[in-house]
């Protein structure tokens, strides 16, 4: 049996940090490799062998989850604030303020002072605003499972919302089960690294770079879809696909860690009380169904997983549209609810290339995508209610 938490290939580990947290004497810290991706590091000068690490490594387990949803629908938050600066329908800062109301904490990433991500914990709405937006790179939990429990002993209500991965390794770290605990999990395509982000950003900006104030993936002042901008200081600058070799890889699949591309959550059951992700491709009539509601500004789909999560999503049913969906339906365009990104040819060449020759050969291989790039420019020319039209004709 291990002693202690050691990585024998890139794919075994997804950079969850619960080992981080398990350990009691700090001998595990979370460092990057070559390309950017965190891994544990054991100081064995430190290390007294107990194999707690060890136990919290849930990734390549089989686990345990959901037993299949209660119910799934499409949802928005009634409040239009709250909606235009949510990614898709504003449903987890619903959720979230529920668990601020009743003096609970709330835990999900944020960006740091520096551009980096990381799992903080807010008490008050005000900081929800950090927690909010789809953020396409992996984040950091660092003590925040530690920190959880220690509330959840306070016996105060805790939300934590983060990928499959992350909400399975809190679980495993508390090794039991917390009436306290509320837990959302998002439709997770996959992770690329905070260093090509960074990298990507210093290309885009170039001597702007400083200069950043927030960095948004999915700004829907240019409409509810994957077009991002980054505010200045002074000014904001479009950040998407067409100007980003980093945000053109993260749609195609090809900068993921190894991990995810061998990731077991979309294939067993959920791990959060409740899923979120984009209601991609809804019907005109599910849209009817919802009520006075504007899909041009985002719709979630929401998985209703366990009876916690039942009566969570209930207790702020006054403040959300909603309308009964189906597994099926969400998942036709949300193929990772059923399967995990695979990898594509230019995978491993993109990522060799990176450790080898750095940011260039990102650049290197975008350029070559033009007939993509056309493509992708033409389809984000048609207005979203002509688009939802043709998908009801194809469905």
């Amino acid at each position: 049996m291990r002693k202690h938490i050691t990585i024998e290939s890139a794919k075994l580990c997804c950079g969850c940090g619960a080992c981080v947290n398990a350990c009691a004497l700090g001998a595990i810290t979370m460092k990057e490799d070559e390309a950017g991706f965190i891994y544990p590091f054991v100081d064995t000068a430190i290390c007294v062998e107990c194999g707690k690490c060890v136990d919290v490594c849930t990734f390549t387990k089989k686990g345990d989850g959901a037993n299949g949803e209660i119910a799934v629908y499409a949802a928005a938050s009634k409040n239009e604030e709250v909606l235009k600066s949510s990614s898709s329908g504003g449903i987890f800062t619903e959720l979230a303020k529920e668990i601020l109301k009743n003096g609970g904490a709330v835990f999900g990433a944020a960006w740091t002072d520096d551009f980096t991500l990381e799992h903080i914990c807010v008490e008050n709405e005000q900081d929800l605003t950090k927690l909010r937006g789809s953020k396409y790179v992996q984040s950091n939990t660092g003590t925040s499972f530690s920190l959880a429990k220690k509330l959840l002993d306070e016996e105060r209500q805790v939300c934590f919302c983060g990928t499959p991965c992350q909400v399975s390794a809190l679980k495993a770290f508390l090794k039991k089960d917390y009436k306290n605990l509320f837990t959302v999990d998002l439709v997770c395509h996959g992770v690329p690294n905070i260093k090509m982000l960074k990298d990507d950003l210093k290309n885009v900006l170039n001597d702007k770079y400083s200069k950043i104030e927030n960095i948004s993936f999915r700004d829907k002042s240019y409409g509810w879809g994957v077009k991002g901008s980054i505010k200045l200081d002074n000014s904001k600058v479009k950040y998407n696909a067409g100007n980003s070799p980093y945000y053109f890889y993260f749609l195609k699949g090809e900068v993921y860690r190894e991990s995810c591309y061998n990731c077991r959550y979309p294939l067993e059951n959920r791990q959060g009380d409740i899923t979120l992700g984009d209601y991609w491709g809804i019907s005109l009539d599910l849209i009817e169904k919802m009520g006075d509601v504007n899909a041009d500004l985002g719709v979630s789909c929401v998985l209703v997983n366990t009876e916690k999560g039942e009566k969570w999503l209930d207790s702020v049913k006054d403040n959300i549209s909603l309308a009964k969906s189906s597994r099926q339906a969400v998942q036709k365009r949300n193929h990772q609810l059923t399967a995990p990104s695979a990898p594509l040819p230019e995978h491993k060449t993109l990522l060799n290339g990176y450790i080898e020759n750095g940011y260039s050969s990102f650049k290197a291989g975008y350029k070559k995508h033009i007939k993509d790039h056309i493509i992708r420019t033409i389809k984000n020319m048609i207005p979203a209610k002509v688009k939802r039209k043709i998908n009801d004709l194809l469905s």
